[in-house]
Formats: structure tokens, C-alpha cells, sequence
């Protein structure tokens, strides 16, 4: 997603360090660290629970297809043998 490499991480890192300074950079990156791990953690949920809705959407989907299907088969059930194949009128 972002093209970061190595030259743009050297550049975060001496910024950090000059901003944050060396005592307090190791807590800011464990800070960082922990925020980044539960911004991971929200997204994957969210996309789960998208995935998951998408499922029951074409479930629905299916399910009335079948049941125009079966309406269609009660207005015309002359058309069809018990075998479900189409007779030759």
C-alpha cells in the first residue's frame, strides 16, 4: 500500500529521534507499535465482518432465485415431467 523504503525510514527515525529525544524514543516506538497492532487488528475484523455480510447477501440472493424459480414452476407445472426436463409441446 505505501512504498516506503529504506531512506524514507532513516528519515523518520533521525526526525523521532531529534523531536522525541533518545530517553523517550524507546516508549514512543513500543507506543507506536501498539497502536499500529490494534489498527491491524480493527481492520482485519472489519474486513471479516464484511466478508461475512457479502456471504449472507448472495445467500439471500440465492435463496429468491430458487424461489422465483419454484413460482414459475407452479404457473406452467404442465411443461414439466416429473423428471424436471422440459416436454416437447
Amino acid at each position: 500500500m505505501f512504498d516506503v523504503g529504506f531512506w524514507e525510514l532513516l528519515v523518520i527515525a533521525v526526525v523521532a529521534l531529534l523531536v522525541a529525544g533518545p530517553e523517550r524514543l524507546p516508549g514512543l516506538v513500543r507506543d507506536v507499535g501498539r497502536w499500529t497492532a490494534q489498527l491491524r487488528r480493527y481492520v482485519m475484523r472489519a474486513k471479516y465482518e464484511f466478508e461475512q455480510q457479502l456471504r449472507v447477501d448472495e445467500v439471500r440472493e440465492f435463496s429468491e432465485q430458487v424461489e422465483q424459480m419454484d413460482k414459475l414452476l407452479d404457473i406452467a407445472p404442465d411443461q414439466h415431467d416429473k423428471t424436471g426436463a422440459t416436454k416437447d409441446p
